[in-house]
């Protein structure tokens, strides 16, 4: 099972660099996305930080969002149960252990140790230092760009 990072999913609905080879592999892959209450928080953060931005308008944030939960609907993400006590004693071990010599941040680590709850054996991310813990935690790093 893969695990997708926020990252990843937000070039699903908005064109930046690697949208499409991020498209391209997920459909290809065929999976349903884990969707944590994390990916929620930083998904809709995202969405409205380029409202504050001015990137885009009120009416394309909730295109967006309802886009979002149609997904959700459809099964493109679904929701694995998660026991949130655990996922932060996870995660501060892998912090103690990891974040001396990788500089990740919480919630890079947060979605490894989520990613490690719902028993994930692969991350799609395109961030070095969260690829770095999630290797030295045993998840395998997919990349789409090679």
């Amino acid at each position: 099972m893969v695990y997708v990072d926020t990252s990843v999913i937000v070039k699903l609905y908005f064109q930046e660099e690697y949208s499409r080879e991020a498209a391209d592999w997920l459909k290809e892959n065929n999976e349903a996305i884990p969707l944590t209450s994390l990916h929620e928080l930083e998904f809709t953060n995202a969405i409205h930080l380029k409202r504050f931005r001015s990137e885009i308008t009120m009416a394309e944030t909730r295109l967006v969002m309802s886009k979002f939960d149609e997904h959700e609907k459809k099964g493109i993400f679904y929701r694995p149960h998660l026991d949130w006590p655990g996922i932060f004693d996870h995660a501060i071990d892998l912090a103690k252990k990891h974040s001396g010599t990788t500089g990740s941040r919480s919630l890079d680590i947060l979605h490894v140790a989520s990613a490690l709850a719902i028993r994930a054996d692969r991350l799609l991310t395109l961030d070095d230092r969260q690829s770095e813990i999630a290797d030295r935690a045993g998840l395998k790093i997919e990349n789409f760009l090679k």
